[in-house]
């Protein structure tokens, strides 16, 4: 007589491979898309991948005004999911979470261009203090201090301090321009990204030399705003882990990074 095997605990009972949750996640998409107007089907996909908006909300590195809670950045992202549910087309063999990823972060900074938070005297400043930083690196032949970057515009240590901290409040827009085309009509960002639904052979190239430029203008960067860089969004650290990583202060890590996007934003423009 065989021995009796004990019952299977409900966690194994429930487990299943990797692959048979892949299944199932196609099984869903291949359903609703034959059935877009299926709300019931539309609300699982959300669902399932409504954790990719707290993701891209925790990596926004954005200073917000009061008057604008994380809340507000959560149901702004939703809304960025929701359509990527509706637009994005399995076939075509991209990953879902890059395409929502992309339009969730979309989504939340078209919300708060339109409601327009940030005092044009921040922006003028942000853009004074990039115009400078530029102009001194090619006049020097390296990144200034920020001794020198102070003397150069006449303010403080602490003042530069601030316009950093203000500068946190900026984001990389779709709609900033960066450079011209051959023709001399001025280029966006969102000029330079493939459309998936109307596959562009030009795209593609300029895509690739602007990821090409920007991988120049991070190796140009200074050690230490390099391995902020590499930290932050390659590795998924925080800017206070960073912070303990290369021996400052959270808040100055983040004037840290703040420093490196306007010499970016600086380089890319050109």
């Amino acid at each position: 007589m065989t021995e009796a095997q004990p019952p299977l605990s409900k966690a194994h009972a429930e487990s299943r491979p990797a692959s048979s949750n892949q299944e199932e996640v196609l099984a869903l998409w291949k359903n609703y898309k034959k059935n877009p107007n299926n709300g019931k089907l539309r609300e699982q996909l959300i669902l399932k991948y409504l954790h990719l908006v707290r993701y891209v909300v925790s990596r926004m590195p954005i200073t917000l005004p009061i008057s604008i809670a994380t809340e507000d950045l959560i149901s702004y992202g939703t809304m960025g999911l929701m359509e990527a549910v509706e637009r994005f087309d399995p076939e075509r063999g991209l990953k879902f979470e890059t395409y929502a990823v992309t339009r969730i972060r979309g989504s939340i900074i078209d919300q708060l261009r339109f409601q327009d938070w940030i005092p044009r005297g921040v922006r003028r400043r942000s853009k004074e203090l990039m115009q400078t930083m530029q102009k001194m690196e090619e006049e020097l032949g390296r990144q200034p201090n920020d001794d020198e970057l102070a003397e150069r515009m006449g303010i403080s240590k602490q003042k530069l301090s601030v316009m950093l901290s203000e500068s946190q409040n900026l984001m990389l827009s779709l709609d900033d321009t960066f450079g011209s085309d051959p023709s001399g009509s001025s280029m966006t960002l969102l000029d330079m990204v493939e459309d998936k639904n109307s596959p562009d052979p030009q795209g593609e190239f300029e895509a690739g030399e602007l990821r090409k430029r920007l991988a120049q203008a991070i190796a140009s960067l200074p050690e230490r705003e390099k391995l902020l860089i590499a930290l932050y969004y390659h590795e998924n650290m925080t800017l206070r882990e960073i912070g303990d990583i290369i021996c400052v202060s959270e808040s100055r890590a983040c004037q840290l990074h703040a420093q490196a996007i306007l010499r970016l934003r600086g380089k890319l423009s050109q």
